[in-house]
């Protein structure tokens, strides 16, 4: 049976610049596992083997969120986080690998 997904962000759909989200999770079930990292990774990049960097609009965190619930049971834990601005400002990246919000628009002044 899948796990509640009232723990899942909410709050106003509309966003113009994406977010940082942060996906990690553990899960036994391959099948579930393999349907998981396919979602993650149409939206973002893999980090760590169970941690993925997504740059998501609002609705589309939402909408993941829900995906992700939908795919949980009571034995997996799947967390879906949001990255806050003033959190932002402090991240550091280093090593190879792009950047999770690669897809944000950027300006040419």
């Amino acid at each position: 049976m899948p796990a509640s997904t009232a723990a899942w962000p909410s709050g106003n759909r509309t966003s113009v610049k994406p977010t940082l989200w942060l996906v990690s999770y553990d899960m036994a079930d391959d099948k579930r596992r393999r349907h998981l990292v396919k979602l993650a990774e149409a939206h973002g990049d893999r980090v760590q083997k169970s941690l993925f960097a997504l740059a998501l609009h609002r609705e589309e965190g939402h909408v993941l969120g829900r995906a992700l619930g939908a795919l949980a049971t009571e034995s997996d834990k799947i967390a879906l986080r949001r990255v806050c601005a003033s959190c932002r400002a402090n991240e550091r990246w280093q090593g190879k690998g792009s950047h999770p919000e690669r897809l944000e628009p950027f300006w040419i002044v």
